[in-house]
């Protein structure tokens, strides 16, 4: 008996899936632990010993692979803790975090405060070295200037320290002789060296990516060994994965190495897990939307492949680190609503958390949230929230949006609730757009999946304004995350920097880059053990046409290449480029500005489980009626109370419905129909 299991951390919730050999057999939701964010884990880990009949210490002990995902790496750069970072670079540089990108967020805003950079030039010292773009050493690197900086950095406080020298990307002799330098002189300090972090050709790309990976080093490193000492305290002996930007997952001591690879980790595996359900129900497109208790994430899956980008920010700061194509906005379940003072209905951005959470947990929030209103509209049953593990106080959450938007608007408290509801949903429909439609992709086309315990609510109106005509909801909804955590491929990946171009194709040059790649990505799969017949390795390159700044990644194909493969090459980023701008030029070289390898080692999905139901029929799933608050009517209207273990298979049951399973709510309107499948999803349509 082998047990895995996937978790994840969110901002109100954490979750947890977990299968048997191979076969799901259960999933877990308990409230998320600020102070300390493995205590959560741990209870988690205990709900899901108890409905096995085991302990904790048992389960664990039968684990093989605990796989985590988490934004921890995201909170603390959002929040500011992390460690106090210097910069060594080398002379001329020392202004490139202040300076950024030269322009503003918002280009018409002159009211915006300025920009304000991960590293003040004060703790930027420069060296005076210098290598050139061909690796050539131009002035070399003088021991006694490094340990003066050094010992400069440490007398300001710094504990950790990014090393970003110029054209170390060709040559990174220089950064390596500072990292042993400074492990002889000042062995605590924690340093990063762009080389070895994010080797790209864009010079505040790379310092950026390389100081945040300093500054996340130490408190992520803590936070891992923390979880991991938990975890081994109450009896794991299996493996520890961490999920990755890109939505695979890597090992803890990788993971500490590069934390700045784990800064989107927290909901970078739903888009996978979103296509294995669109995939059974015969749709290779779709849109997965997660609205937690904090935030709402916006991803898309065409023809099969996974949105990804190279230009993932956080808080408008640049990695270059290759992660899943995530629109995250402040709109969940906890966000909190308010009247501003010029008389207008705000949702968002900011949030009821875990603690103290909505009005309706009872735990002393006192501001209305979407979670209240949506339990005012009785869109939600305060009696069965979370299996009736947690009653929720409907009275509390209708008087707290009676006082703070019904009476300051003089409207009704159904209004004021339904008024909630709708301001929040216009700003998911603006995420939605800004993910399909300014992209080129028509949501009319794809399939909507969901994700999160408070998705199932909303879906069909978002649907119905986007003008989608199916939802898929599967059974792991409210904990998606967490379950393509468990299912997550092993994943590494690499990036080099060799321009060229497909008219004058450095082959030799660009073939031995890519080899040694491959054999980077080769080597991490041969420490894991994967056997050949579950590997996969691919490279993407970093094109544009001449004259231009932003890049399209797009798949090669596999190397050594020849002159058919860059002709191909140069096909398919016209291609691409016409799908997202609706011009190309074909006539045109291409530019190959960067180079990435992939290594995967994949793991099969775990299955469904028997179903042990007794009878699957309407009436053993109909569980009474309801009120359920009608929009468009403005009353309430009489709704069918169903229990999603029981709907018969395959057989279409006419809406106005609310769905209650233990851990999420689904709200069929009165002109769609549900019908469960036995892949272990639902599939809401709208009639006609």
């Amino acid at each position: 008996m082998s047990f895995r299991i996937g978790t994840d951390i969110g901002g109100t919730f954490t979750d947890l899936t977990l299968s048997r050999d191979g076969v799901l057999c259960g999933r877990f939701k308990s409230p998320t632990t600020p102070r300390k964010l493995s205590l959560g884990v741990l209870d988690c880990v205990a709900l899901a010993a108890e409905s096995l009949g085991l302990s904790t210490q048992t389960l664990l002990g039968a684990t093989g692979i605990f796989v985590h995902g988490s934004t921890v790496a995201t909170n603390a750069v959002l929040e500011g803790k992390v460690a106090k970072t210097g910069v060594l670079c080398t002379a001329g540089t020392k202004y490139t975090l202040w300076r950024g990108e030269g322009r503003r967020k918002a280009i018409f805003d002159f009211t915006a405060p300025p920009r304000t950079p991960l590293v003040r030039p004060s703790l930027c010292l420069e060296l005076d070295e210098r290598i050139t773009r061909d690796g050539t050493v131009l002035r070399p690197l003088r021991d006694a200037d490094v340990e003066a900086a050094l010992a400069e950095l440490r007398a300001l406080g710094c504990s950790a320290v990014a090393v970003c020298l110029l054209w170390s990307v060709r040559n990174p002799a220089h950064e390596r002789r500072i990292a042993e330098i400074a492990a002889r002189v000042w062995p605590e300090a924690t340093l990063s060296l762009s080389s070895e972090v994010q080797p790209v050709v864009r010079e505040y790309t790379r310092m950026s990516c390389t100081t945040l990976n300093a500054m996340l080093k130490p408190g992520v490193a803590r936070y891992l060994q923390d979880l991991e000492g938990e975890l081994r305290a109450h009896g794991l002996r299996g493996e520890v994965l961490v999920v990755a930007s890109d939505g695979g997952v890597q090992p803890i001591a990788e993971v500490a190495e590069r934390p700045v690879y784990m800064l989107f980790s927290g909901p970078a595996t739903g888009p996978s897990a979103a296509r294995l359900f669109a995939a059974k129900e015969g749709h290779e497109s779709c849109l997965l939307i997660d609205m937690g208790g904090t935030s709402f994430d916006v991803s898309t899956v065409i023809d099969g492949q996974i949105g990804m980008t190279v230009d993932g920010r956080i808080d408008n700061h640049p990695t270059g680190v290759s992660a899943v194509q995530i629109l995250t906005l402040g709109a969940g379940g906890g966000s909190i609503a308010r009247v501003d003072e010029g008389g207008l209905l705000r949702v968002g951005p900011d949030s009821a958390g875990a603690e103290p959470g909505p009005v309706c947990y009872g735990r002393g929030g006192s501001e209305p949230t979407v979670t209240d209103a949506y339990l005012a509209l009785g869109w939600l049953m305060p009696e069965r929230f979370l299996g009736g593990r947690m009653q929720l106080g409907r009275e509390a959450a209708r008087r707290a949006i009676a006082e703070r938007i019904a009476a300051p608007l003089d409207i009704t408290t159904e209004e004021a609730a339904l008024g909630i509801c709708r301001v929040v949903n216009e700003r998911m429909v603006n995420g939605i757009l800004e993910m399909t439609v300014r992209k080129g992709i028509d949501p009319r086309q794809l399939v909507l999946v969901t994700g999160g315990g408070a998705t199932g609510i909303a879906a069909m109106e978002l649907a119905r304004e986007l003008g989608m005509p199916k939802a898929i909801v599967p059974a792991e909804t409210s904990v998606l995350c967490a379950f393509g955590a468990m299912n997550a491929d092993l994943s590494w990946s690499c990036v080099s920097s060799y321009p060229t171009s497909t008219r004058a194709f450095a082959f030799d040059a660009v073939n031995a880059e890519l080899a040694e790649l491959l054999a980077r990505g080769a080597a991490f799969l041969d420490r894991l053990a994967v056997p050949a017949e579950e590997r996969r390795q691919e490279v993407f390159a970093a094109a544009r046409y001449p004259m231009q700044v932003t890049e399209l990644v797009v798949a090669c194909p596999q190397p050594p290449f020849d002159a058919a493969d860059v002709a191909a090459l140069g096909t398919e980023f016209h291609r691409q480029y016409r799908a997202r701008y609706a011009v190309s030029e074909p006539s045109s070289e291409v530019e190959l500005v960067m180079w990435y390898a992939t290594a995967r080692g994949l793991t099969a999905a775990a299955r469904p489980a028997p179903d042990t139901s007794a009878t699957r029929a309407l009436t053993s799933a109909r569980l009474g009626t309801t009120p359920l608050y009608d929009a468009a009517a403005a009353a309430y209207r009489e709704a069918l109370l169903l229990d999603p273990a029981y709907l018969p298979y395959d057989t279409a049951v006419p809406g106005p419905a609310l769905i209650v399973a233990p851990d999420t709510t689904v709200v069929v309107p009165g002109d769609a129909s549900v019908t469960a499948r036995r892949g272990g999803y639902l599939v809401i349509e709208f009639n006609g």
